[in-house]
């Protein structure tokens, strides 16, 4: 007998005759027993198996039942029932799995000293191989858990022949062969290395690194990972030029004439632009092996005429996902490239590709020059076709439209195919092979959450997961976003999460009708909310460019008071239309808010700038509110209370724990919706506490002074700063400009710019000062001195320190005094004037209660201390600084700068591990800031500070 499980079950006699074995769940017993061969599999694995955790109560009546078909079919009763279990007495051989294991070990015992007949077993050993393991078996544990295994066996004998054949020196004939594979299965490692080292060893050495290139990226992006220590080294021996030859051809057995002609290798293929750019599969990506077997099948005949599958379903159902994964599992069968492009038939923000358009972006992925497509439709069309000609390639038309946009899209050359994704069933097209996509079964729902939701499997009974499951009406979007929720509160359990949705008002109404794909369209939803606040709201939802929503913010967008809008927010919620990661955080998923946009465009215009003059006066409110629980200086604390009287509505905080996340969150909310303001149509009017709405980037970067110097968010300052400075040009609003020169000075001199800095500082002061604003003005003078000091220009730093000094002074400033003093130390020190810098920071340190001016106070006496070579005082007034930085959060750069200094104080001491240990903190966390910001920034450290 012949069992087949390396792709559908087959099962043959001796003779070759097929037997058939139509019912699924037979096919599931016959397939758990042929993986066992010769073996007993007791009753209760075999439940297991077949049922997973639900196994019924007749379970064991059921398989005798099964085991009884089963013997009716299969020829000289080989299926036996003995204690306990059942066995199916065939050979190892009998199964194309065994003969696969096999051929694998001999293949092992012969690679040391005949490579050529080892090639050979391998060689008809991958023939076995016949697609997705079991892929015609029912939904159960069975496939889940065997089918990866199988895969990985038949992986391990494709790489260990292509090991074989680059050893005898048949990189040639293989390469091609690699490439398909690798490009199958890009995260397998082995695959990539085999490729580079075929590619550079047929002359393609530009190729070879840019499969490294490529392959690091994924592995970063998907797993977060860098590639391992064989293929670092691969790359690294191929830029020498330094890579060992294949074993000479001499030792091989002689190669057939024959066969070397089968072995020649295939013409070049197109550019890899087209692979290139085609999207990755999700690493999350689970279930859907029904639907993924039909479309192979369908792709599988594209040999006497093109195969067209299209995939239809509503948004959030996972077409884009499925039709992705389907490509990059068949696409050995189209050696010549995996072609890409999305048709934007569901962008809120652009239009549809036309035709023309698609066709043009299809020809640039496969190397055509824009020149050489023909102006005439008719013939680009032609020289579209032209380019599949004698090829085998497959095309992923991603948001069709319909059937017209996609017509002239297809390819006519046999052996191609296309795969088409849309929201409407495309009947228009000839040939096509239709899959509508519904909502996933229980067990696959479950799977789909635990694998989003990782080491989740735990948290709940199998009873209290289906439960889950069934609330979120096992659509994928709906259990993308459970699945993340559950990810970001690893502490709740299954219980918790199925309470919560039991509570929201409606879900159970909407989640638990029949014709559940129909409802779960996205129109459908929206249009089902029917005449109530929500459906009121959610177009206001789409009016600012803003990516969460908390109910306060979009009271003030509604218009009503804040229990309605977040009972509208709720609602939205249950119905699936808006998600919510956290309490009090409501977020659109990507195709929600497409419609959401579309809505706010039909709006009539005065109610849309009503809802935005509503949230931009609670943004910049809550901004300045943001800033109460800090510890500030008074000049700062008395514009924010300011800003907090002249915007009356904005979000309360205790404490800065609360505060300073939460601007966190929302800071690009904030950048995004001061873009949006800050166009022209916006200057007029006087929303915003007397100044036009377009003045959202100015109100908000003076709210969020504090913020961005305590988190160094540089980026997101020169935005704010850059768009109130193109506003307040284009105003003639002197003020604006020097606020934003004043900023983006001060974040220059901070990040090593100091001629930069130095140049706005002194604009945004002469524009200050023409004002008459003298406060402001004394501010940027301020932030001039350690923009000089680090410059090297310190005799000038000293002059402007003070200048600055005695107009504090004049103005009554005292809170000023003690940022100027400590710079004016720190340039004495750098000076030589160690006297005088000494009797600066000491009388300073004795002054100052703000937490910033203390820990900086005390960090410059740790660095005068080091300076002076006493390192038992420096560490000291280091500890000291890092005790009052623990009061307050402060900027990250301040953080390594004590722990910098605290470091070489203790490598002065003779203590070279504790130092060390500093070091390590200082630099973990300017990596972070550098890495947020795109920055290389590092505390220097004098050399004269070090012993020796």
């Amino acid at each position: 007998m012949d069992i087949r499980l390396l792709g559908p079950l087959e099962v043959r006699t001796d003779g070759g005759r097929e037997i058939g074995v139509s019912a699924p769940m037979l096919r599931a017993t016959l397939a758990a027993l042929a993986l066992h061969p010769g073996q007993v599999v007791p009753v209760d694995e075999l439940a297991e198996q077949l049922w997973g955790a639900h196994v019924p109560l007749t379970a064991r009546t059921t398989l005798r039942n099964y085991v009884m078909r089963l013997r009716k079919l299969l020829p000289g009763e080989p299926l036996r029932t003995v204690p306990g279990g059942y066995q199916l007495q065939v050979r190892e051989e009998e199964t194309d799995q065994g003969r696969l294991r096999a051929a694998l070990g001999r293949s092992r015992e012969l690679a040391g000293h005949e490579p050529a007949g080892a090639a050979a077993l391998l060689d008809g050993a991958v023939r076995l191989w016949r697609g997705t393991p079991l892929s015609d078996l029912p939904d159960c544990p069975l496939r889940t858990v065997e089918r990866p295994r199988l895969t990985e066996l038949y992986l391990t004998a494709v790489e260990e022949r292509f090991e074989l054949k680059l050893g005898l020196g048949e990189h040639g004939p293989v390469v091609d062969e690699i490439a398909t594979m690798a490009r199958a299965h890009p995260l397998r490692e082995r695959l990539v290395r085999q490729l580079m080292l075929a590619l550079y060893r047929t002359g393609r050495t530009a190729e070879a690194l840019s499969v490294y290139r490529e392959a690091r990226q994924r592995l970063v992006e998907e797993l977060g990972i860098e590639p391992g220590g064989e293929l670092r080294e691969l790359e690294t021996l191929i830029l020498r030029g330094d890579v060992p030859a294949a074993r000479p051809a001499s030792v091989a057995e002689p190669v057939r004439a024959a066969d070397a002609a089968a072995a020649a290798p295939a013409p070049a293929p197109l550019p890899a632009r087209g692979r290139a750019a085609f999207p990755p599969a999700i690493a999350t990506f689970v279930a859907r092996a029904v639907e993924l077997g039909r479309i192979r099948a369908r792709l599988s005949d594209a040999v006497a005429a093109p195969a067209v599958c299209l995939i239809d379903g509503p948004g959030g159902v996972g077409k884009s996902a499925l039709a992705v994964r389907a490509a990059r599992e068949v696409a050995d069968r189209f050696p010549d490239g995996l072609l890409y492009v999305d048709l934007r038939g569901a962008d809120p923000r652009n239009a549809p590709l036309s035709p023309a358009e698609a066709r043009q972006r299809l020809l640039a992925s496969l190397g055509a020059a824009v020149k050489e497509i023909p102006a005439d439709p008719v013939a680009a069309a032609a020289y579209y076709q032209e380019w599949f000609t004698g090829r085998r390639m497959l095309v992923l038309l991603d948001n069709a439209l319909d059937s017209a946009q996609i017509s002239e899209l297809l390819p006519a050359e046999p052996g191609c195919a296309a795969l088409v994704t849309s929201r409407a069933a495309l009947t228009g097209v000839h040939g096509g092979h239709h899959l509508h996509l519904s909502t996933l079964s229980t067990a696959d729902a479950i799977a789909f959450v635990q694998a989003i939701a990782e080491g989740s499997a735990e948290r709940g009974t199998p009873a209290q997961w289906e439960k889950l499951v069934e609330l979120c009406g096992h659509l994928p979007l709906a259990l993308r976003i459970i699945a993340t929720r559950m990810a970001a509160r690893p502490r709740w359990s299954v219980a918790d999460w199925t309470a919560v949705l039991r509570d929201e008002r409606l879900r159970m109404d909407e989640l638990s009708v029949d014709d559940l794909d129909l409802r779960t369209s996205l129109t459908v939803s929206i249009e089902q909310l029917g005449d109530v606040p929500a459906a009121r709201v959610f177009p206001l939802l789409g009016t600012a460019a803003v990516l969460s929503y908390s109910p306060e913010a979009v009271a003030e967008l509604a218009g009503c008071p804040v229990p309605r809008a977040r009972e509208a927010l709720e609602r939205l919620a249950d119905a699936q239309i808006a998600t919510s990661p956290r309490p009090g955080v409501y977020v659109l998923h990507d195709l929600v808010r497409s419609a959401a946009v579309w809505q706010a465009d039909r709006l009539p215009p005065q109610r849309s700038r009503e809802a935005l003059a509503g949230l931009a006066r609670w943004c910049v409110g809550s901004l300045h509110r943001s800033n109460a629980p800090l510890a500030l200086a008074r000049h700062f604390a008395t514009r924010y209370a300011q800003g907090a009287a002249r915007f009356a509505k904005g979000r309360s905080f205790r404490s800065v724990d609360e505060s300073l996340p939460w601007t966190d969150e929302v800071l690009e909310d904030v950048l995004a919706l001061a873009a949006q303001l800050a166009e022209p149509e916006f200057d007029s009017g006087e929303e915003l506490a007397g100044r036009p709405l377009s003045c959202f980037a100015l109100e908000s970067v003076r709210a969020l002074e504090t913020y961005l110097g305590l988190r160094l968010s540089w980026r997101a300052q020169r935005r704010l700063c850059e768009l109130a400075l193109a506003v307040g040009e284009r105003q003639g609003d002197v003020f604006a400009q020097a606020v934003a020169y004043g900023q983006l000075g001060k974040a220059a001199g901070q990040q090593g710019e100091a001629p930069r800095g130095m140049e706005l500082l002194e604009r945004a002061t002469r524009l200050f000062r023409a004002l008459g604003d003298r406060e402001e003005a004394l501010g940027t003078m301020m932030n001039m001195v350690p923009t000089l000091g680090s410059s090297g220009r310190l005799a000038e730093a000293v002059d402007v320190g003070h200048r600055a000094l005695a107009e504090a002074e004049e103005l009554g400033n005292t809170d000023s005094r003690a940022q100027i003093v400590n710079n004016l130390g720190r340039c004495h020190l750098y000076l030589g004037e160690h006297d005088q810098a000494y009797r600066l920071f000491t009388s300073n340190y004795e002054a100052v209660t703000v937490p910033y001016e203390r820990t900086m106070a005390a960090g410059l006496l740790a660095e005068y201390h080091l300076e002076t070579r006493e390192f038992e005082e420096a560490a000291r007034w280091a500890n000291r600084a890092l005790r009052h930085s623990a009061e307050q959060p402060f900027d990250p750069f301040v953080a390594a700068q004590q722990r910098t200094w605290l470091a070489a104080a203790l490598r002065g001491l003779g203590r070279e591990e504790a130092a060390r240990a500093e070091e390590s903190r200082a630099k973990a966390v300017l990596d972070d800031l550098n890495s947020r910001e795109n920055l290389h920034l590092r505390v220097r450290v004098e050399e004269r500070y070090a012993i020796g």
